[in-house]
């Protein structure tokens, strides 16, 4: 996933003639870190891959898969066969992976299986557009929103607008699992 979605954001780039600088700045983002992304030595988080997708002006989904479309109606996709982001490479210090392929433009929303490792460092806030949905599956988690904290455990969901500043961080011993929806 790495290389094959640096290379993505490196040729949309160069393609729409953008430097790194440009891209970097329109979207937020350190120039060194999408140098990184580009040379596929980090992989990007969903908040970064919803901004350069923005900057770009593609769907999240279409940034890391091929952007096929599957069905105007329905979108299947068949266990592995979506995309992760490998665990302590995110700026945001979490595991990822798509639960959906890239279907229809009118799909509003990328759904993610978020998992947390509680012995990574506690994360920066970000914002970004859009909303997220999130339901804890295993373990604990803390969101923290908006400068304040919630422990979240399993069962418990959030609704949260995303361009206030938020982060996620696993607690306890065990890795935590969650459910995120994000609508941009």
């Amino acid at each position: 996933m790495r290389k094959y979605v640096g290379e993505r954001i490196k040729a949309l780039r160069q393609t729409q003639d953008l430097s790194l600088e440009q891209v970097s700045k329109l979207a937020g983002i350190a120039v060194e870190r999408l140098q990184a992304y580009e040379e596929g030595t980090a992989v990007p988080a969903i908040s970064a891959v919803l901004q350069l997708s923005r900057v770009l002006g593609l769907r999240a989904d279409s940034l890391s898969q091929n952007g096929v479309v599957v069905s105007q109606e329905l979108t299947i996709c068949r266990k592995g066969a979506g995309f992760s982001g490998d665990q302590g490479d995110t700026e945001q210090s979490y595991s990822y992976t798509a639960l959906t392929r890239s279907g229809m433009a009118g799909h509003r929303m990328e759904p993610f299986l978020i998992t947390f490792d509680p012995a990574t460092p506690r994360p920066a806030p970000i914002t970004h557009e859009g909303q997220e949905f999130v339901h804890i599956l295993e373990g604990e988690i803390e969101l923290s929103y908006d400068g304040k904290s919630y422990r979240l455990a399993p069962g418990d969901s959030a609704y949260l607008d995303s361009s206030k500043p938020h982060t996620f961080h696993g607690l306890g011993e065990i890795k935590s699992r969650m459910l995120a929806v994000v609508s941009a």
